[in-house]
């Protein structure tokens, strides 16, 4: 039987492995939950020039067994992907001239799943804080791991943010 107590819920990252997505972010967050013994796994998805970085940083704090790293892989697989993740994270760190889509947002609350998301950009308009995901200060590593160490904790959050994340895609994207 699933054992819900047991269970390790799956925090997940979708893009390209660049400087500006804030994987190391994610990372020192995921160091500071595993302190805690909080459990988790990571599975990051999609390849780029910080993989070796985030590999070595992952391994140097001990959680290589805690994360899969997909590398590249077919934007088909990607729905299967976002189906495994019980909270998408999208940890843009502080940066003064952003501009983006935040289309990995969009597909994250598409997938009905719980986001946490940076403050930063298009996000703030995109996610209601607390209604349709969680918001926190673009590159603050602690208000990550506290967002993420909520959502852990609490399935029916998980389950209420990614359920008002999907009515919103659905109705308003």
């Amino acid at each position: 039987a699933f054992d819900l107590q047991n269970a390790e819920p799956v925090i997940g990252f979708v893009g390209t492995l660049k400087p500006w997505h804030g994987l190391d972010i994610l990372v020192d967050a995921a160091v500071q939950l595993n302190a805690q013994d909080m459990p988790f796994r990571l599975l990051l998805v999609g390849d780029g020039p910080e993989r070796a970085t985030v590999e070595h940083a992952l391994a140097d704090h001990g959680l290589t067994n805690r994360t899969e790293l997909t590398g590249a892989v077919a934007p088909s697989e990607i729905p299967a992907l976002l189906a495994r993740m019980d909270i998408a994270v999208a940890p843009y760190p502080d940066l003064d001239d952003f501009y983006f889509s935040p289309l990995k947002v969009m597909e994250y609350m598409a997938a009905g799943r719980a986001v946490i998301a940076s403050r930063i950009g298009d996000i703030d308009g995109l996610i209601r804080h607390d209604e349709t995901g969680l918001l926190c200060k673009a590159g603050d590593r602690q208000a990550l791991a506290q967002a993420l160490d909520e959502l852990i904790r609490s399935p029916q959050s998980r389950t209420r943010l990614g359920s008002a994340a999907r009515l919103h895609a659905v109705t308003e994207l």
